[in-house]
């Protein structure tokens, strides 16, 4: 469940939140985290505690060396795989799971009653019936968990290792005690390990202990703690701040976090998404009327017409079979297992299953910049290099010292040591780099934004060197990390402002560079430009995610003005601000946020603001990220995106995973997510419509006629129905132009319409003489007939409804290829209506259906054909006069992947702006549909339920404005 947080509406905040140690909640008064407490309080057992500080290390010639590959297999041998074995259910288990649940039970009654009355026939067909579809609901769930099994494989976390001298990178399930692992911030530590060399670091050990303060490591211990507590950390805890190497102590079921899962077994159940939710709050509504007009005609068939009770149970039971749509959890559950193996083709692994269906609905994107908009392949330019006593080449060396070479997976580290190698040449760099001893390196975290290091070099004597954010060199101010003043600062900096305002307008990242000599003060000496170029297909891939429905806003920690160009090359538009609008918060600073392009130099707690005031104008957010600092966003968004090269934190909130750079795969998330809510809702109004037409047709028979359908006959609908509504969630779909915004008062006004228009359809041919050519002349016969055509033509009308409630369009137009069906649905409903024709024209040989002659067969199907036509031209002409009332929405154009403009190619800011601002009038009733549906609990989770819309502005592509318009008449 995501955060359900009301934003920040204080309106004496300061202008600018004040800068903190990662988030304010987790400092003390001074800007510092707070002191933890004893490793005592925690709970953990004192045994591990003991186990971890004495362990030994996995060689004598330093902690730092690590294991052998030898020496890694053989510990691997001795103590097993580093996870925790999963509670799978067995087959079986899942195959007697079959035989449990609302309709196996009336099957089950059912049957039984047709064995006390020695009905033996009706006995064999429904204990038949049963099984088959036991077995098929087992084939369905197993082939799903297969497919989302293979998708978890996907997800495989891993850790950088010092294996044979060297870091390598494995996977976390590989790490064997004795290894020496290099964590960061943004990590999830994958084992219990003891701190051995690095930053001081802060970790947040809730996902163990629930404690909401992070905890210092290292920290001095206390008396009543075991020896070395204070330089432990646990399996599953987070490491929010600082990087360091750590020694492997305990893996899989020996760790705190495995001890725990060994005394409790944790099972993970399907949660279900609002869309879900509130269909089946309908099909149990349905199913609960059912049951009390099924209990009023067993009153009326007992006390009034003298049926036996057994035959009046057998009758009843059938009502309320009828009633019962068994097939649509699993149709879902299919539907969304078939998706998510789609979307992992496409690069996106799901870890969250209704964000499906979520994303479907989203409207506005918060990208992160680096390493999404743009390619985070960046370099240094050493030629470009501004410096301040002192040269190019050493400003390139220090900022290289200044990286942290074991963090292969930092942009920044890694293209100032890639530029290093490039420009010195690799042995040249690396004996340079090697003439400076470092004593201490103190890692780069969100909030300080700059690493230093201490070195020694033979004749230049003690360094202090500081790579970081310009500003954040030049003068630290009290933020928690290692704190100083440059000299002539002041003087310097309206100069430095100056040069990296000029970096960063050409669209160039900046460090700047600050040096300390034997303990003196810190002296800003370099400005170091770095190119992070946009991706070749972002311009195209923001088009189409646009013209889509969605509103595109980068949210970037990086400075203004490179945010302003590379959101101009990329077609987004330059209204981006700095995160200083953000405060005070008020009624102007939201709607700046909704109006905006975007946010530069954000913090963490920004880009959560951000999000909580565009959920609070009822609109679905979607969120990338990658690092720790955007693991608050994506938990509060209603779909977490994190990107490729996440860090475990970041996808460990998120609900998508991206295998591949940029954004194309959420484009390509957002075009199969609305063919699945297509295929869904075509699904739901068919199944709820038929469900409807079903006991309204028995209970009219019953009330007004005294006459019954045979149990038999309903078992049998419904059973065919479910078998052959299954391909159902490969079906082909067509993806809505703009976001689905789910509406249960729109599907149930389509499905009630579906249902009575099918109810009248069956009673006007039971009613006529026309086709009931039954020879016979006992009465009981002829009725027996008479019910055997009546149900006949309920089942084949049933079926081919669904070829109606799937598509907008008319199905008559055969020429149109997007209203074709999957071949195999195709199959299965004219194969599903063969059989039942079969079982009636063989009637005498199959004793199942009453026989029924091939005249009267084929005159049903040419009815039920017709009447499909005549209801689908029904359907299509109200959508055409904008009264989508039997399509739940569904009209509209289709989304496909347009090609970029000429226009856009190379387009100017100016253009950009009018593309961005071009259609704010329909943007106002796309917000008002959002707040009305949000009000009727009709949007995903978040503070969005319930919240106005009124007054804003959001930017949206210029050719949807009358489809938006048009759309206003399905809610």
């Amino acid at each position: 469940m995501k955060g359900r947080d009301e934003p920040l509406l204080d309106p004496e905040s300061p202008a600018e939140p004040p800068e903190v140690t990662r988030d304010s909640p987790f400092t003390g008064g001074d800007g510092r985290p707070s002191e933890p407490e004893p490793w005592v309080e925690m709970g953990l057992s004192q045994s591990l505690l003991h186990s971890l500080a004495d362990a030994p290390s996995g060689s004598s010639e330093g902690p730092l060396q690590g294991l052998t590959s030898e020496q890694a297999q053989q510990r691997l041998l001795e103590h097993g795989r580093n996870e925790i074995p999963e509670n799978v259910e067995a087959w079986y288990v899942m195959l007697g799971k079959q035989f449990v649940g609302m309709m196996p039970f009336m099957l089950i009654i059912a049957a039984v009653l047709s064995g006390v009355t020695e009905d033996w026939t009706d006995f064999a067909v429904i204990t038949l019936m049963l099984i088959v579809n036991a077995l098929i609901g087992f084939h369905e769930e197993f082939k799903a968990r297969q497919s989302l099994d293979a998708l978890k494989a996907q997800m495989t976390a891993t850790v950088p290792v010092k294996r044979d001298g060297e870091m390598v990178i494995i996977p976390v399930a590989e790490l064997v005690p004795g290894d020496v692992i290099f964590l960061r911030g943004g990590n999830i530590v994958p084992a219990d390990c003891e701190f051995l060399e690095g930053d001081e670091m802060l970790v947040d050990t809730a996902a163990l202990t629930g404690e909401p303060l992070p905890r210092k490591v290292p920290r001095p211990e206390r008396p009543d703690e075991p020896q070395g507590a204070g330089r432990q950390l646990l399996s599953g805890c987070i490491v929010k701040q600082g990087e360091a190497h750590c020694e492997v102590k305990e893996t899989g079921l020996n760790t705190e976090i495995g001890q725990a899962a060994g005394l409790v077994a944790e099972a993970s159940g399907h949660q279900a998404s609002l869309f879900e939710r509130k269909i089946m709050q309908v099909v149990h509504a349905v199913i609960l009327l059912a049951l009390v007009d099924a209990g009023v005609v067993l009153y009326i068939d007992v006390g009034h017409r003298s049926v036996r009770f057994s035959k009046a149970l057998l009758n009843v039971l059938a009502l309320v079979i009828g009633a019962v749509p068994i097939a649509l959890p699993l149709v879902m559950q299919v539907t969304m297992a078939i998706g998510a193996a789609s979307m992992a083709k496409r690069q996106a692994i799901v870890t969250h299953l209704t964000a499906l269906q979520e994303i479907a609905s989203m409207t506005v994107l918060c990208s992160d910049k680096t390493g999404t908009l743009t390619t985070a392949d960046m370099r240094v330019l050493p030629h470009r290099t501004w410096t301040h006593r002192m040269t190019k080449d050493d400003a390139l060396l220090y900022a290289c010292l200044a990286s942290n070479p074991a963090n292969k997976e930092d942009p920044i580290d890694k293209a100032i040591l890639g530029s290093g190698h490039e420009h010195f040449g690799e042995e040249e760099a690396d004996k340079l780099m090697n003439m400076y001893k470092k004593e201490k390196f103190v890692g780069f975290n969100p909030t300080v934004k700059r690493t230093v290091v201490y070195c020694e070099h033979e004749e230049k004597g003690k360094l202090k060197i500081s790579k970081g954010l310009v500003d954040k060199v030049l003068v630290t101010g009290d933020d928690g990390g290692d704190c100083w003043e440059c000299a002539d600062a002041e003087k310097m900096r309206e100069e430095l402002k100056e040069v990296d305002v000029r970096f960063s307008s050409q669209g160039y990242k900046t460090v700047g560079l600050a040096v300390a000599h034997n303990e003196g003060p810190m002296v800003f000496s370099a400005i170091v430009p770095m190119l992070d170029p946009p991706r070749t297909d972002t311009k195209l891939t923001i088009y189409r995610i646009r013209e889509a429905g969605i509103n595109v806003k980068m949210i970037t920690g990086d400075h203004l003005n490179i945010a302003i160009e590379t959101s101009r090359l990329i077609g987004l538009g330059t209204n981006v601000l700095p995160a200083c609008d953000l405060w005070p918060a008020s009624a102007t600073r939201d709607e700046t946020i909704v109006t905006s392009d975007g946010f530069a130099q954000v913090l963490p707690k920004d880009k959560r603001e951000v999000i909580l005031v565009l959920q609070n104008r009822g609109l679905v957010v979607g969120m990338t990220g990658d690092g720790v600092n955007d693991a608050p966003a994506l938990a509060q968004a209603q779909i977490g995106i994190a990107v490729d090269g996440a860090t475990e934190a970041a996808r460990s909130a998120a609900d998508i995973i991206l295998t591949q750079p940029g954004l194309s795969a959420i484009f390509d998330a957002v075009v199969e997510s609305r063919k699945i809510f297509a295929r869904l809702r075509s699904y739901v109004l068919y199944r709820i419509g038929a469900t409807i037409q079903i006991v309204l047709v028995l209970s009219i028979l019953i009330y007004a006629y005294n006459d019954t359908m045979p149990a038999l006959y309903v078992i049998l609908l419904a059973l065919v129905n479910d078998v052959t509504m299954l391909p159902v969630a490969s079906d082909n779909a067509s993806p809505s132009a703009l976001p689905e915004i789910p509406s249960m008062p729109q599907i149930l006004l389509a499905a009630f319409l579906y249902g009575f228009i099918g109810t009248g359809q069956t009673m006007a041919l039971y009613l006529s003489d026309v086709i009931h050519s039954d020879p016979s002349t006992d009465p009981e016969e002829r009725r027996k007939y008479r019910m055997a055509v009546t149900y006949l033509q309920m089942s084949i009308a049933v079926e081919l409804n669904i070829f109606s409630c799937r598509t907008p369009l008319y199905v008559g137009n055969i020429l149109r290829r997007d209203t074709w069906p999957s071949l195999l649905l195709f199959i299965c409903v004219m194969g599903g209506n063969l059989l039942v024709s079969l079982l009636a024209g063989f009637g005498d040989t199959f004793h199942v259906v009453y026989k029924v002659e091939w005249i009267d067969i084929a005159w049903i199907w040419l009815y039920d054909l017709g009447c499909l036509l005549v209801i689908d031209l029904l359907k299509s002409f109200l959508s055409v006069i904008g009264a989508d009332w039997m399509s739940a929405g569904a009209a509209g154009d289709v989304l496909g992947y347009p090609e970029l403009p000429d226009e856009f190619h190379g387009a100017s800011h100016r253009s950009t702006l009018l593309h961005s601002r071009v259609s704010a009038r329909s943007v106002l009733h796309h917000h008002s549909r959002l707040s009305t549906i949000s009000q009727q609990g009709g949007l995903a989770r978040g503070p969005a339920l319930g919240a106005k819309a009124s007054g804003s502005t959001l930017p949206f592509p210029h050719n949807l404005r009358a489809q938006a318009l048009r759309h206003l008449h399905s809610f």
